[in-house]
């Protein structure tokens, strides 16, 4: 006895993505502007740190700037060269760390990158604030550039951080 099975149309439902192209995307869409940001930041802290500072913090400028009978100084100098030098070696650090975890797509990067840009904008101004104490600098072109970059920073902030609270992409790509 021959049994006939009959045929049915079977819906074929289409290709799904594989769990690896679900949670670990390509860094791609606004993720490649981050990513720019990031090396064009790593450049912009590694010049100021190598060719503004470190000559500063030298014995003969350092001298010019803190000793009391040289005519360039002012007593808050000091404090501000410290402070500089401080600041811009923990904006090098963490913008290396930062990039590090995002080519590497780890989940801190978003809670990282979320801590540390209002930390910039802080570190911004207060370096503005020991800047305007100091009338050499607060007449300088550089401090008409710094107040600038503290309004960028402070719109920059508002827009990227709601993005990387909220961002769909975000949360699928960092995920390791």
């Amino acid at each position: 006895m021959n049994l006939v099975i009959p045929e049915k149309t079977v819906a074929v439902d289409p290709p799904q993505e594989s769990v690896s192209e679900r949670r670990y995307p390509r860094i791609g869409g606004v993720l490649i502007f981050v990513a720019i940001g990031l090396f064009i930041s790593l450049i912009q802290n590694l010049t100021y740190f190598l060719a503004s500072l470190l000559p500063v913090v030298r014995k003969p400028l350092w001298e010019a700037l803190t000793n009391p009978a040289s005519s360039a100084y002012h007593s808050y100098w000091k404090p501000f060269l410290v402070y500089e030098f401080a600041a811009s070696l923990f904006l090098l650090l963490t913008n290396l760390v930062v990039l590090v975890l995002f080519f590497l797509k780890k989940s801190w990067f978003p809670k990282t990158i979320v801590a540390l840009l209002p930390t910039i904008f802080i570190l911004t101004l207060v370096s503005y604030y020991f800047s305007s104490s100091i009338p050499a600098m607060a007449e300088s072109a550089d401090y008409a550039k710094q107040g600038t970059t503290l309004i960028i920073r402070f719109i920059g902030l508002h827009i990227w951080i709601p993005y990387f609270l909220l961002s769909k992409r975000v949360k699928r790509t960092f995920v390791r």
